[in-house]
């Protein structure tokens, strides 16, 4: 029976009818193609969905969130630093890190080094409270430039590297349980700083890892 017919009573149907003038029997045709359409909307906005998450960087295993900066005096940073450790207690099976870039004058940088808590190959990792106060006398500033923060599991080494950042923000690997060790890095728009992880991080379930940065001249 051929698609011009009704598939009750099998008399001919006029175009674009929606039931059949003979029986009154709806044109089953018509909402059959409806529902394919559906269908293939549906398909087409996954795939959207999926296409933009890929492109954005983002993955189910990674996760990224800007900082609130209101707030005089670093006030700001200090309960951003309050709040990272608050929701990695929450969360131990989780790795988060809240990174702070920090510029300094070329002048200072052997004093910066000598306080150093540890060397992650492309900059010098200091303190919280080195930092707040380098901030509050303007010997340090937040960068301002983009750039490119990865870790790497010491065991497998697979290395996780985020979408182009600027500023502070914080950074989460939402499934750690099999990062026991890790090395952290910068990458930025001078490549030539981007070739050592430095020293190794022992991971502590529960711990926020603030990543207070003085990236290399």
């Amino acid at each position: 029976m051929s698609s011009t017919e009704c598939s009750h009573c099998g008399e001919p149907l006029h175009e674009g009818a929606r039931a059949c003038g003979y029986c009154g029997a709806p044109v089953r045709t018509r909402w059959s193609m409806l529902a394919i359409t559906a269908v293939l909307a549906a398909v087409c906005l996954a795939a959207v969905a999926a296409a933009i998450l890929l492109l954005g960087g983002r993955s189910s295993t990674q996760d990224t969130a800007a900082v609130d900066q209101r707030g005089g005096d670093f006030a700001w940073l200090e309960t951003a630093m309050k709040q990272c450790d608050d929701q990695a207690a929450k969360d131990a099976k989780g790795l988060h890190y809240l990174v702070t870039p920090l510029v300094d004058e070329p002048r200072d940088e052997p004093g910066w080094r000598r306080i150093s808590i540890n060397d992650i190959g492309n900059a010098i990792l200091i303190g919280g409270e080195d930092m707040l106060a380098g901030l509050r006398r303007k010997a340090l500033r937040i960068s301002t430039e983009e750039y490119v923060f990865s870790a790497r599991n010491e065991t497998t080494k697979d290395v996780l590297t985020w979408k182009p950042s600027t500023g502070v923000r914080k950074f989460v690997v939402n499934d750690a349980s099999g990062i026991q060790q890790f090395k952290v890095q910068f990458q930025s728009s001078d490549a030539a700083r981007a070739i050592n992880w430095g020293s190794t991080f022992e991971r502590q379930p529960g711990n926020c890892y603030w990543v207070n940065a003085i990236l290399r001249h």
